[in-house]
């Protein structure tokens, strides 16, 4: 790169130099390997969260985290200065809702706590109120005349019971 015709290039101007990089928080190169960090950690914390359909979200919030830790560094270090404090504040609050809706942090994994046990629940009554429900059927294909059908429908039944709570214990 030269400042005008017939000036030799200054190899410090590359393109890819840090010359010009304080903190990097401003910087997509910086940001993206600092993000290729934090999705690694992440990966490995939790290793469902690379899913297919997950992946644009969870390179959003891997940016948005590596955007932050690099402004808290820069803060830390005692680079304060308004543009990168709002710069923090931002990433923060973005990483903070893409993180809730990733199933990262402490209140969504409440949530997800919570689903698991009201799921848990369903199986459990389902389990144990089908051989009612199983017997109500039966006497009902009776006082139609369809007795003979009871069987199918009983097979059909537990497959999908067996279905439902498999794993579940």
């Amino acid at each position: 790169m030269t400042c005008r015709a017939g000036h030799s290039p200054r190899k410090d101007f590359e393109p890819g130099h840090e010359l010009s990089t304080v903190h990097g928080a401003y910087s997509p190169r910086r940001v993206g390997e600092r993000a290729d960090v934090v999705r690694a950690e992440l990966v490995g914390l939790m290793p469902g969260i690379d899913d297919p359909e997950m992946a644009a979200p969870l390179a959003l919030y891997c940016r948005a985290t590596a955007r932050e830790e690099l402004a808290h560094e820069a803060l830390e270090a005692g680079n304060l200065s308004p543009r990168l404090l709002e710069a923090a504040s931002a990433a923060a609050r973005v990483a903070k809702e893409l993180g809730d809706a990733l199933g990262i942090g402490p209140r969504a994994a409440a949530e997800l706590r919570q689903i698991r046990a009201q799921t848990a629940l369903s199986v459990a009554t389902l389990a144990r109120e089908a051989p009612v429900v199983l017997d109500a059927v039966q006497r009902t294909l009776a006082a139609l005349g369809l007795a003979g059908r009871s069987e199918e429908f009983n097979r059909t039944l537990a497959r999908q019971l067996a279905e439902v709570t498999d794993g579940e214990g």
